[in-house]
């Protein structure tokens, strides 16, 4: 059966008058095509978020240098159960990482006041403290690769270590 009132093949033409017997069919379907609506958006908004973020992590593997590495941590002085010679002003020790990785590595030891550290193999660079929410700090280090990050941020983070050599990163720490 056509819609249409110039239907050629000669079928009756339907009007709206026959389409819903009455008012409460009307409602059902409009109820139905309503729902079906919401169902759609529901469904288009999702399908929109899961591409927009597999397009952001495809622009942000593109973004990572070729060379990353991961460190592990090797060492932490919490975990020893020995007590460090070094204590800040609140005679509290502070707490000494080694991270390594394939031929590199970083130590660094956290205090009230911040990270004080060194790159390993000795080597100028640049150290970005990161924060799941983001780089909270960054410092070039000196020709040694010593670096001194002065700020304490809470929750997990990790360093980001870049030289001529590639870039590293450290496993996630809680602070």
């Amino acid at each position: 059966m056509s819609w249409h009132s110039d239907d050629p093949t000669g079928g009756a033409a339907l009007r709206w008058e026959h389409v819903w017997a009455d008012d409460d069919a009307l409602a059902a379907e409009l109820v139905d095509a309503l729902a079906d609506a919401d169902l759609y958006e529901r469904v288009s908004s999702s399908a929109h978020r899961a591409f927009t973020a597999h397009r952001g992590m495809l622009a942000a593997r593109d973004d990572l240098a070729v060379d990353l590495m991961l460190l592990t941590l090797v060492h932490d002085s919490h975990l020893t159960g020995t007590s460090t010679a070094v204590r800040d002003r609140s005679g509290q020790p502070s707490r000494t990482l080694v991270f390594e990785g394939e031929g590199v590595g970083v130590e660094v030891e956290i205090d009230d006041d911040g990270v004080e550290g060194q790159l390993i193999p000795a080597r100028p660079g640049q150290v970005t403290l990161r924060t799941p929410d983001g780089d909270v700090a960054s410092v070039e280090t000196d020709d040694v690769g010593y670096f001194r990050l002065d700020t304490r941020p809470e929750g997990p983070v990790r360093l980001v270590c870049t030289g001529a050599s590639g870039t590293c990163v450290t496993t996630w720490l809680p602070w």
